[in-house]
Formats: C-alpha cells, structure tokens, sequence
C-alpha cells in the first residue's frame, strides 16, 4: 500500500514540475513491458528448474481400468474354454530411479544454468532500458538546444533582412543583400521546425519507455549538470577487459548458457549407460473371480539400439557447446571494442566542448564588429553571414559534444553494468 501511494505522489509531482532523469528511469523500470517479461521468463526457468528436480523423487501413480467386455480363457481336462464377462482392474504403483550414471544431477544443473542466465538476462535489459531513457531524455536536452539556436539564427537573419531592406530603400544596399538574408531567415525556419518535430517523436519515445501518457519537460539545468559531472578514468585497460568480461550481464548469461549446455551434453553422453529403477504396486482385479495383485523389485534397461538417435543427440548437444563458446567469444570482442571506443570518445568529446566554447566566444566578438561594419558599408552581407554561420555551426557542435559525451559515458555504465548504481545520480 505504501509504494501504490508512493508511486501515485510521484505521478502528482511529475504533473506539476518538469521530468526528473532519476523519476524517469524508475518508472520505465517499473512498468515496462521489457522487464515484466524478463521477471516471467525467470519464473518459467524457475518451474523447469523444479520440474527437473522431481525426477530425483518417487513416482507414484494410481491406475484404473474397466471392460465392459473381456474374454477370458480357462483350461479344463485338456481343452479351452472362453468366457465372456465384465471386469475391472486398479493398482497403486511406484517408482524410484536407483542409478542414472548421473544423468538427472547433469539435467537439474543445466536448469540451474538456465534460471541464472534468466537473472543475468533480465539485468541486461534494465540497463539497455536504463540506456534508452538517457538517451531519449538527453536527446530532448539536446534538441532543445538545437531549437534555441535556430530560432536565434532566424531571428537574427530576420532583423538582417530588415535591416537590408530599409538600407536598400536609401540606395545604400541591393536587392542581393535583402534576398540572401532573407533566403537564411526561411532556412532558419526550416531547421527549427525540423529540431521541434524531432523533439516531438523524443518526447513521445520517452513516454513509451515511462509509461506515462501526460506531456512532459525536461529540466535542461539537470541535462547540463550532468554534462559537467560525468566523467571515467582509464587507468589499466587489461583490468578494464577483464572487468568487462566479469560483471557484463550479456557475457554472463553466455556463460551461463555454455554451463547449461555442457552439463546437457554430459546428460546426454551416458544415455547409453542405462538406468536402474526400483518399482513395485499393489492392486485389485475382478475378472470372474476377485483377487489382489503386488510386485516389488528392481528394473535396469540398457539401450541396444535406437536407429541411431543417442548418437544424433549426442553430436548435437557437443556442437551446441561449440557454439555456444564460439557466440561468447565473438560477443566478448564485440563488446570490448564498444566499450574501448566509448572510453575514447569520452575524452575526446571534453576537448571537443572546451574547443567550441572558445569558438563561440571569439566567433561572437567578430559577428558583432561584422553587424557593426556591414552597417557602416565596410563589409559585405557574405561576411556576416560567414560569421553567423560559424557562430550556429559551433553552438551546433557544443551541443552535440554535450550530448555525444553522455551517450559515450552510459554506454560504458551498460557494458560494466553499472546502470542500476549510476543510474541514479
């Protein structure tokens, strides 16, 4: 009761004040489908991990069997005679298997297997799920910046093309100034419509992941806190290969998955071997005259010949394996090369923003003197727009550097699954 109101406050605040990152990440990973459908596949490893282990337990069974027609032959001085009449027949039995050669033990560790890669499975996906809502969330940040950049830039090109016209009214300008400022002012349009769409299907993306269907915010100050914040050292890249390979949930599951299929394969391998049962029953038949039946003993079969099928299986479960080792192998490269990659583009997106942020500043300074000169008739309209130019093209770059910098840092939280602690900054 005291998380429905909870979670209920938490809906309330999310109403009245801008989207939170931390508020978003744990209502996608509450109420995402992708994650209630890791918790059933886990339930469903779980009942074939207890499925397998009933088989190390007695088997009873009650039989029952009625014919309303049976014929019954009965020797008498020599001959045959049958007799037709009803009958009925019921027994209780069991059985116990004695000895496999281990083969149940090998199948209930196989199961095992399987429920724990179930577990590592579903933590893969939180931390994707975790990866998607950054995403989506900083990619608004991200195109909220865009929007405000081109609507600057279409404001100032508007102002421009007034400018032009009122300066080419006097003969100062031509008719060429006012149309290339004003054919800047329509592009500049253009693009903040087009950042605003993208910023529409964001949201909407974002909304799916939350499960939450009321238009959301994004506080920005929160998108550039973490900006500044997020940070990863390398330090010793032979440590950081082998912490990858040990705590990435997508290389654990594998594992897991080549436990379970070696410890299949050894079930298989001693089919061959037989299995030594111990049975027994006790039951009741009326066929013309009553009587009670019981037998208690020991049953052991051994397999002669099958067509060839222990052989098949066998072959199957030892390529299984292969491939199963093949598949964690290749992943493990892949993901190493993922992680390497965004550890370096994490630094060099530092350099990138400190770069741009220097281009903005003096590219501003020389803007203004442009604006100033152009008025003036000492410079060309290409010159001012060279500067603006310059000036929307390194805000551009400052923003995506911002957003290319967190999408680097969450990708290495995913690979060292670290999402579910970092997550939550």
């Amino acid at each position: 009761m005291i998380k429905i109101i909870s979670f209920l406050l938490l809906l309330c605040n999310l109403q009245a004040n801008s989207l939170m990152l931390n508020d978003a990440i744990a209502m996608a990973l509450k109420s995402n489908p992708q994650t209630q459908a890791a918790s059933l596949r886990i339930q469903n490893a779980q009942a074939d991990t207890k499925a397998a282990k009933g088989t190390l337990y007695p088997r009873i069974d009650l039989n029952g069997e009625y014919y309303p027609t049976r014929t019954v032959v009965m020797p008498a001085n020599g001959t045959f005679t049958t007799r037709q009449t009803d009958a009925f027949h019921t027994d209780i039995s069991a059985s116990y298997s004695l000895w496999d050669f281990g083969r149940n033990d090998h199948t209930i560790q196989a199961s095992h297997y399987l429920k724990e890669g179930s577990v590592a499975d579903k933590t893969s996906i939180e931390n994707s799920l975790i990866e998607q809502v950054w995403l989506h969330y900083t990619s608004i940040s991200y195109l909220e910046q865009l929007i405000d950049t081109a609507k600057k830039s279409a404001e100032f090109y508007q102002s421009q093309y007034v400018q032009a016209v009122r300066m080419r009214e006097v003969g100062l300008k031509t008719q060429a100034d006012e149309s290339r400022f004003k054919a800047s002012w329509l592009e500049a349009e253009d693009h903040h419509s087009a950042a605003r769409s993208q910023k529409a299907k964001s949201l909407m993306a974002l909304e799916l992941l939350t499960g939450i269907d009321t238009p959301l915010t994004i506080d920005q100050a929160d998108f550039d806190r973490r900006t500044r914040e997020l940070s990863t050292v390398i330090q010793d890249i032979p440590a950081l290969r082998q912490e990858l390979s040990q705590s990435n949930p997508q290389l654990q599951k594998l594992r897991m998955l080549i436990n379970r299929d070696r410890a299949a394969s050894s079930a298989i391998s001693k089919q061959p071997y037989g299995s030594v049962t111990l049975v027994g029953a006790y039951g009741y038949d009326n066929s013309l005259n009553s009587y009670d039946t019981s037998q208690i003993g020991v049953r052991g079969s051994i397999p002669l010949y099958d067509g060839g099928k222990l052989d098949a299986d066998t072959q199957k479960s030892r390529i299984a394996l292969s491939l199963a080792q093949k598949e964690y192998e290749n992943t493990e490269k892949q993901l190493w090369q993922e992680l390497y990659d965004a550890l370096i583009d994490l630094n060099r997106f530092d350099e990138t923003m400190i770069a741009k942020e220097g281009v903005m500043c003096a590219t501003q300074k020389a803007l203004s003197l442009m604006q100033g000169r152009y008025a003036q008739g000492l410079a060309t309209y290409i010159d001012v727009l060279e500067s603006q130019s310059i000036l929307e093209n390194a805000r551009i770059a400052h923003a995506d550097a911002k957003f290319q910098k967190i999408r680097s840092w969450i990708k290495i939280q995913r690979l060292l699954n670290k999402g579910n602690q970092n997550g939550m900054l």
